[in-house]
């Protein structure tokens, strides 16, 4: 009788366990004194610590070309279960960016942590060009004021350092996770303070709004965007996002 007790117990437990929310974040790069990803991760986690929905885990990562994605594939597989989301952040320019796609494509302008240079090569040699994050980004756009969303960069080109080398290995090896990356405000960035306070709050509002929703891949070609733009007609903010994203396929600042 004790027994079954006790593995009922386990049971009530395991059935009430919240959903956990994985977030990744990078090391400083370049003698830099922080990698603004990091903050941003660690005030996410005190401010959500306690939400009633999710669990927040962070995973640390170098910033290191491979070895990233190696780490965050550890994190994930010391998860006892599938994490609901799984969140990258990285640094870029002095916008809040939000990813669509990660690009078969290394390039550097300098090393990375450990010296590691790229010379405009494919990170899986027989791998597609581009690869779609399959996270429900638009409800999570929309969960933003107006005023918030115009600000924030829509982009389809996750630059071509670590972050995209990342993104597109996860993405390519993980295809039923649901898995997205955002660049945060760079360290350097002029009114870092307040640009750093409004990619936390964004992210306090965008990431319990992803656990509301299913998940499929974001369309990353011309046509199906406008195809997905069209069967929002009806909703202004989600047709206002698919308006915003460009196709890969589109020519000019987009392309590489």
């Amino acid at each position: 009788m004790k027994l079954l007790t006790v593995f009922a117990l386990f049971m009530a437990l395991d059935l009430w366990a919240r959903p956990v929310v994985l977030l990744s974040y990078f090391d400083a790069f370049d003698k830099a004194p922080f990698n603004n990803s990091e903050k941003v991760a660690l005030a996410l986690n005190e401010r959500l610590k306690n939400h009633p929905d999710f669990e927040l885990k962070l995973c640390a990562l170098s910033t290191v070309f491979d070895k990233s994605f190696a780490q965050l594939e550890n994190c994930l597989k010391n998860e006892s279960s599938a994490p609901t989301l799984i969140l990258g952040l990285g640094e870029a320019n002095c916008n809040f960016k939000i990813e669509i796609a990660g690009r078969n494509f290394d390039k550097t302008k300098g090393p990375d942590n450990e010296g590691n240079e790229r010379k405009s090569t494919k990170i899986l040699a027989e791998g597609e060009a581009a690869v779609a994050l399959n996270y429900p980004l638009d409800k999570m756009y929309c969960s933003l004021d107006q005023k918030n969303r115009a600000e924030i960069e829509v982009s389809n080109n996750a630059g071509t350092f670590v972050c995209n080398n990342l993104a597109y290995q996860f993405a390519h090896y993980y295809p039923e996770e649901t898995f997205g990356f955002i660049h945060v405000p760079s360290n350097n960035c002029k009114d870092l303070k307040s640009k750093t306070e409004t990619a936390i709050a964004n992210l306090s509002k965008m990431i319990p709004e992803a656990l509301k929703h299913s998940s499929q891949p974001l369309p990353i070609y011309k046509n199906d965007i406008k195809a997905r733009r069209r069967s929002y007609e009806s909703d202004a903010c989600l047709n206002e996002f698919y308006k915003r994203v460009k196709g890969i396929d589109e020519r000019g600042l987009w392309t590489f």
